[in-house]
């Protein structure tokens, strides 16, 4: 089976590899203000927004370094953060290093904060940077509050603080199944289809975890989750 091979394979690397560390935060994120919901709606990423995003993101790859950096600061602040409209890195990172990572780097960052959410059992942030449709093994969540109401609730149902990330290896879907084998039969519905798709293999305290990751406009979002 996918889970006991991917055990076994992480249990010979205990230590964590070298990855690149995540761009500098431009600022602290705001705190929340009194009175505001634990947990902001998640809205289905629209493919106009993903494509406005990404085309303007590639114009201003083109301008003078000098203008380069004010347009994509520009461009972050015109499309919002990652709760309002997730098709950007989160909007405390440097987004001009960001996009300037190549994509498997792109894809381990983001995985990586996204499994310290986890772990910080911060259910904002983990439903923010999910896309739709999710997969949680075998259940395909379709709408936002089927997204949110369940990962609120595995949150708070498990001691995730107990847990350490030890390492993350990224592959290809064609890598994935070149090491790992095919995939066992509940997790045959995920969409792993697509140039743009990489897998996440996390060892989190010996324990194999494997996250599915889409790009979508200037970030990638996970759309599926295994432990």
């Amino acid at each position: 089976m996918l889970t006991l091979v991917l055990v076994a394979a992480l249990s010979q690397t205990p230590g964590d590899e070298a990855a690149p560390a995540p761009p500098p935060a431009a600022q602290p994120a705001p705190a929340a203000q009194p009175g505001e919901p634990a947990v902001a709606p998640v809205a289905p990423v629209r493919n106009k927004a993903a494509d406005d995003v990404t085309r303007a993101a590639k114009k201003a790859q083109e301008l003078p370094p000098e203008e380069r950096q004010k347009a994509l600061q520009d461009l972050q602040a015109q499309y919002g953060g990652v709760d309002m409209n997730p098709v950007l890195p989160p909007p405390t990172w440097a987004m001009d290093r960001f996009v300037d990572l190549p994509p498997a780097d792109q894809v381990r960052v983001i995985a990586r904060h996204w499994l310290e959410d986890l772990i910080a059992g911060d259910s904002r942030a983990v439903i923010a940077a999910a896309g739709l449709p999710f997969y949680l093994e075998d259940r395909r969540l379709e709408r936002p509050d089927e997204l949110r109401n369940e990962w609120v609730r595995l949150l708070r149902s498990r001691r995730t603080d107990l847990l350490a990330l030890y390492s993350i290896e990224v592959l290809t879907p064609a890598e994935m199944e070149k090491k790992y084998g095919k995939a066992p039969q509940r997790l045959a519905r995920w969409d792993a289809r697509g140039p743009n798709t990489y897998f996440a293999v996390a060892n989190l305290s010996g324990h194999a975890t494997v996250l599915l990751l889409k790009q979508a406009g200037l970030t990638w979002q996970v759309t599926a989750f295994h432990d």
